[in-house]
């Protein structure tokens, strides 16, 4: 017997649980129920691990997270205050922000960009890739391409230019390197603009401004 609104039990049920398929779409929490359709949130003290099944995939670090992780795709990954945090891309564009204690995460299409005093490192995916060091960074290791990596006062850059289209702008008061895979160092598309002296060729290929070669 059907009920009065004319559909039977079960297939009320089925249709709840497709409707709910739905509305769940996107980002997925494989510790705790985190997400909300495409936006995932790991709020303060929590540890975090997001995948992405199908984007948009944003995900949300808030703070004081030791361990968090996620899946972003056609969205964006931040990393909050006193947070260790590891992104990865789905599918572009895909732009990181890190303010936390330790970043890493691949950008696509994108920005990738390390707040002062973090400890950073980038991968491209696809380009354009961006890369900003905000300044007093210990370490910020970065990909570029079709784009542009600044390493601002205080901070230890390490960037390669993917695609010997790039430009590396290093300030007075941080010290840099560059490699180009594909390009030769030293030319257009794969120099740096160095404020902080003078750049030097180093044996293994590399560029550096403001720091030795490596030995």
């Amino acid at each position: 017997m059907l009920p009065r609104s004319g559909i039977a039990f079960p297939a009320l049920a089925l249709f709840l649980l497709g409707a709910a398929s739905v509305l769940n779409a996107g980002c997925g929490d494989d510790d705790d129920d985190g997400c909300n359709g495409g936006d995932c949130v790991c709020h303060p003290g929590e540890s975090c691990n997001f995948d992405c099944a199908a984007p948009p995939c944003h995900v949300d670090c808030v703070g004081d997270n030791d361990d968090c992780r996620g899946v972003c795709a056609n969205g964006d990954c931040s990393c909050g205050d006193d947070s260790h945090c590891a992104f990865e891309c789905g599918s572009p564009p895909c732009h990181v922000d890190c303010e936390g204690d330790s970043c890493t995460g691949t950008c696509a299409n994108g920005d990738c960009r390390c707040a002062a005093g973090s400890v950073c490192e980038f991968s491209c995916l696809a380009p354009p890739c961006h890369v900003a060091c905000e300044g007093d960074n210990p370490s910020c290791d970065g990909a570029c391409a079709n784009g542009t990596c600044s390493c601002a006062a205080g901070s230890e850059c390490a960037f390669t230019c993917l695609d010997h289209n790039c430009a590396v702008v290093c300030e007075p008061g941080s010290s840099c390197s560059l490699s180009c895979p594909e390009g030769t160092p030293g030319t257009q598309g794969c120099n740096i603009d160095c404020g902080a002296g003078s750049v030097s060729s180093c044996a293994d290929g590399s560029l550096a401004c403001g720091m030795p070669c490596p030995a």
